[in-house]
């Protein structure tokens, strides 16, 4: 049985927990929306093992493409997360396609659309839909909002996302004497520091420029659990056709608003790296490097090595790119190897070489990890079938980043570094 990375965190703690968490049913976040980015933020709420309810006034759900069909045109964008899952679900695939996926967004038929959003709302039993319905009041309570709907249905949740497009709940707040939170911010990844690099939750591609959300921005727009989605309307503001990017910022913020409500914690215990890793789980592109597609065998891999940062990487045309063939030089990382892992300023200072060698990377996370020569026959044994490697091993080959990255991630883990909420390794 496969668990979320939450509910795992439960599970280690003791099955009576699990046992009294499935016992209460009543939701704990609320969404209220109608879009893209609604739907996204109240699934994978759910997905993360909180009970969600996604509330809408109007009587059909995602109504852009519900009700005609449409065609998305093609961009430097990448299609990941729940939305990609419905583009599959369309086409009856079950393994993750980029080229089909464009297919399918060049003649998005409604009555498809429906059925996949259909089907994957069911496979959640904990997750209610009110379609038809306002909320007509919101205030803070002792466990998070007491909203009271149109029907005069009252429901205290720990965390309210308003993920409508023109940020509805706003005109509620100024009556029940809430102060809303500050809009979120959306940075240009090329500008973005080093620190900033590790703590990203999504990014994306609007109007030719790749825009990132960090952990610290994502929650600049929440105040009590209450969540605003303003950065939505810059982004239709921007770019009309932008629709993968918010799908993902939705569901970065549910994963948020879940995690607040799963752990019974506020804003500055999140931990980036748990959040981070339930994104990946369900497929969020946090970096949509154009030369990794999402049917990668090690696209999570890449993911997480990237998140820690161990080398600089290629902004083109503003979008980044992995650089999956280049070279590694000992230089580019030995600092931040050196800060990472104690152990490997012995390595470095008997390396005297500059390009790495797939033997070199062996040797430095044998080194590392306190491992023996069974690293070595693992390799070469899985190099072409499990690790699915081009050519033949060859210890003497310079590494290309791409293999200095899978097998980093395999036997050292960089991205497992835990990190502030400011990008600053823990040590």
């Amino acid at each position: 049985m496969k668990y979320n990375i939450f509910t795992l965190c439960i599970l280690v703690l003791g099955l009576p927990f699990l046992v009294s968490a499935q016992k209460n049913k009543k939701p704990q976040v609320l969404v209220y929306g109608s879009d893209i980015a609604a739907y996204a933020a109240a699934l994978q709420s759910v997905k993360s093992g909180v009970p969600t309810i996604w509330i809408t006034d109007r009587d059909t759900l995602v109504p852009k493409f519900s009700l005609q069909a449409q065609s998305i045109p093609n961009s430097s964008d990448r299609d990941g997360g729940v939305w990609l899952d419905i583009l599959m679900d369309m086409a009856l695939s079950t393994t993750r396609d980029d080229v089909l996926a464009a297919t399918v967004r060049n003649d998005m038929r409604p009555r498809l659309f429906m059925n996949a959003l259909e089907r994957s709302l069911t496979k959640y039993p904990t997750l209610q839909v009110m379609k038809k319905q306002q909320i007509r009041a919101l205030k803070p309570s002792s466990k998070g909002w007491l909203v009271t709907l149109a029907n005069k249905q009252k429901l205290e949740l720990r965390c309210v996302i308003d993920a409508s497009t023109e940020q509805e709940l706003q005109h509620l707040f100024a009556a029940n004497d809430v102060t809303t939170a500050d809009n979120m911010n959306l940075l240009k990844t090329a500008e973005i520091s080093k620190e900033q690099w590790r703590t990203q939750v999504v990014s994306g591609s609007v109007t030719g420029d790749c825009y990132t959300l960090t952990l610290a921005q994502l929650l600049t727009a929440e105040k009590q659990g209450l969540f605003n989605l303003v950065a939505m309307q810059k982004l239709l503001e921007m770019d009309k056709s932008v629709v993968s990017f918010r799908s993902a910022i939705g569901q970065a913020v549910g994963a948020t608003a879940a995690y607040l409500a799963f752990f019974k914690t506020t804003p500055e215990k999140i931990d980036a790296r748990k959040l981070q890793l339930e994104l990946l789980t369900y497929g969020v592109h946090i970096i949509p490097f154009q030369d990794i597609p999402s049917m990668d065998p090690h696209f999570n891999a890449i993911q997480r090595f990237a998140l820690a940062g161990i080398l600089p990487y290629t902004i083109n045309a503003g979008l980044p790119v992995f650089d999956k063939k280049g070279e590694v030089r000992a230089k580019t990382f030995e600092v931040l190897l050196k800060q990472l892992y104690s152990r490997s300023q012995l390595w470095f200072a008997d390396y005297q070489g500059d390009v790495l060698t797939v033997g070199d990377v062996l040797s430095l996370v044998k080194f590392i990890g306190m491992r023996g020569e069974e690293v070595d026959r693992q390799v070469a044994n899985d190099w072409n079938d499990n690790l699915r490697f081009d050519g033949k091993f060859d210890p003497h080959a310079a590494i290309t980043r791409y293999q200095f990255a899978v097998l980093l991630d395999r036997y050292a883990n960089p991205f497992a570094k835990a990190v502030i909420q400011k990008g600053v390794f823990i040590n």
